[in-house]
């Protein structure tokens, strides 16, 4: 019987919410960033960081700075010197 298609049907899969992010060190010199979802569906995505803590690659954000970054995905609230964060403090202090 030629011609007969049978669908199968797609497995649901649940919205891709991130569960938690994973900093690792990298070979080289840089930072990898690991996007882990609740969901085991979805593929955890690694995002490469240069010594600098640049992003590399191509694509969106590409040269995004891994504290924005993380800002952006764990909702950290930026830093500044009046909350204890990067400012005009010397090691002497």
């Amino acid at each position: 019987m030629a011609g007969i298609a049978v669908a199968e049907a797609k497995e649901k899969r649940a919205p891709k919410t991130l569960d938690h992010l994973e900093i690792h060190a990298r070979l080289g010199g840089g930072n990898i960033v690991r996007h882990v979802y609740k969901d085991y569906h979805h593929e955890p995505m690694d995002v490469n960081f240069d010594e600098d803590g640049r992003r590399e690659g191509k694509g969106s954000g590409h040269g995004e700075h891994i504290m924005a970054h993380l800002q952006k995905h764990a909702v950290i609230p930026a830093m500044t010197s009046a909350d204890g964060g990067a400012g005009d403090e010397t090691e002497d202090e």
